[in-house]
């Protein structure tokens, strides 16, 4: 590596250092790889089937499969990878649901449910209510929300 190498990769480090803001994911909200019908049963204290891995599992919807994820042993990759038209899983982690053709989150109507039983089972508890976000007009500050829980920024 050369001085100006150097220089330039400390100056883009330091730039990458001063940021203070992360980036967002935004889901896909249509998918045709999500499977008829979805699973409405959630195993979120089954172990990877193929290695018995106990964190970071996923269940594929098509099939109620739970496999470790790539960050652990990749057994889900590998069930995908073995059965394309097993796309669709669902993260225990994080409860977010994932399309391996799209290479994509999914946020969709459809997937409520399977979201909502896995929530109760993981925190003993129904979800919060979503409709309380507040949608403000950035020219005039003005905005409208739904729900009680309603509130400005």
């Amino acid at each position: 590596m050369t001085d100006n190498d150097a220089a330039l990769a400390a100056e883009l480090q330091a730039q990458f250092d001063r940021q203070d803001v992360g980036f967002a994911v935004e889901p896909i909200t249509t998918c045709p790889h999500v499977p008829t019908p979805i699973s409405t049963h959630v195993f979120l204290d089954q172990a990877c089937g193929a290695c018995q891995e106990p964190h970071e599992n996923w269940q594929c919807l098509t099939c109620d499969t739970v496999l470790c994820s790539r960050y652990r042993n990749g057994h889900m990759v590998d069930h995908f990878e073995q059965a394309k038209d097993h796309a669709v899983c669902l993260s225990y982690s994080d409860l977010s649901i994932w399309c391996f053709q799209c290479e994509s989150y999914i946020a969709n109507e459809r997937l409520q449910g399977i979201k909502e039983v896995a929530y109760i089972a993981k925190f003993g508890e129904a979800p919060p209510n979503q409709s309380t976000i507040k949608i403000v007009d950035g020219a005039s500050g003005s905005g409208s929300g739904s729900g009680a829980g309603s509130s400005s920024a």
